[in-house]
């Protein structure tokens, strides 16, 4: 199970290309996000959690955290939908699926998409006890790798 969540976390953070990594903070939870194609993942990863490999789909992968008492940063449950908006302004829900594997948790979706295409976003990450959601909005450009 531990190599499973080392697989792909390393194939989501710092192996796919093209990476788009981005970080947003709200007090102190912190929320990663980035968006790859699913061809970028290996066919073990993509084998595991039931993800097709191909250029014209792609992969949402959000993680919340929050700084435990030493100030190491902790997974934090939360209810995680996302929307995308594509150039010819068709919106499209992203199915979020929650990943719990031991201390880790994080969300992802995968979803297709025709190149090259602009394509808005938006995250709302709902945390348990949270007054209201968190709210990330970002835009990425998609052409053909």
């Amino acid at each position: 199970m531990k190599t499973r969540t080392s697989l792909l976390m390393a194939c989501l953070i710092g192996l796919s290309f093209p990476v788009c990594a981005e970080v947003q903070k709200f007090g102190d939870v912190e929320i990663n996000y980035n968006v790859v194609t699913t061809d970028t993942l290996s066919p073990k990863v993509a084998k595991a959690y039931g993800i097709s490999r191909s250029k014209n789909r792609m992969l949402l992968t959000v993680v919340v955290t929050r700084p435990d008492g030493g100030g190491i940063p902790r997974p934090v449950s939360a209810d995680v939908t996302a929307q995308s908006v594509n150039m010819i302004q068709q919106q499209r829900p992203i199915r979020m699926r929650s990943i719990n594997e031991g201390e880790a948790i994080y969300y992802i979706g995968d979803f297709g998409f025709t190149s090259p295409d602009f394509m808005r976003f938006t995250l709302n990450i709902a945390e348990a006890g949270a007054a209201s959601p968190y709210k990330i909005e970002f835009q990425r450009n998609f052409e053909r790798y």
